[in-house]
């Protein structure tokens, strides 16, 4: 399940509207708890062999766990060194799934970004770790995400980064390239900064990051 919440179908758009630019909620859609009932189905029936959760937070999770038949596999989340998601990932490893980190750069690339905000790619810590280890800042970050014990997802739509964010298994970090990234939140305030908080959804009683808006 890619969001908790669900925006009206059949309107022509992706994520569709309303006159004053807030998105248009399905008021219809099944709760959380009814679509991981349906699709546990399709992994009985061997349609699928794993399923699982994506932008929700630890008490959805628990909500899921508590009913489910089928426990989720894996939890896909936001996780890069200025929002390392650290309660996520402890609460995944009690719970035996998989932690997937999405935006392990930073989404540097983002249309949102304001000029202020902080750049992972041109971080001095990343810069000078990577200077060290011979490897690019983006590979540095990738790297972290690995030897977190994290599976990682990065996104780019050149081949030749595609190819770079594969080669991260020439080098490790050692403990203290770890500790460095692991304070690196501290740079952009006491918990960090998420870039996909989606507040337009605020409105949705299944908005996972109520307390953060």
């Amino acid at each position: 399940i890619h969001w908790p919440m669900a925006v009206e179908p059949g309107k022509g758009a992706l994520n569709p509207v309303d006159d004053n630019k807030v998105p248009i909620l399905d008021t219809e859609s099944p709760s959380p708890l009814e679509t991981w009932a349906a699709m546990e189905k399709l992994v009985k029936s061997g349609k699928c062999r794993n399923i699982g959760l994506s932008n929700f937070n630890i008490s959805q999770i628990e909500e899921v766990l508590k009913n489910a038949e089928i426990k989720p596999a894996c939890l896909q989340v936001e996780s890069h060194p200025l929002f390392p998601n650290l309660d996520l990932l402890e609460f995944c490893k009690k719970n035996d799934m998989s932690f997937v980190a999405y935006s392990p750069l930073g989404a540097p690339g983002r249309w949102w970004r304001k000029e202020e905000e902080l750049s992972l790619l041109d971080d001095e810590d990343v810069l000078r770790i990577a200077q060290k280890h011979g490897f690019s800042p983006g590979q540095v970050l990738v790297r972290y995400q690995v030897d977190k014990g994290n599976a990682v997802i990065p996104k780019s739509s050149s081949e030749s980064r595609m190819k770079e964010n594969f080669s991260v298994f020439g080098f490790s970090l050692d403990s203290s390239d770890m500790d460095c990234l692991n304070e690196l939140y501290k740079k952009a305030g006491p918990n960090g900064y998420r870039i996909y908080l989606c507040s337009e959804f605020k409105h949705s009683p299944y908005y996972p990051f109520a307390s953060e808006v």
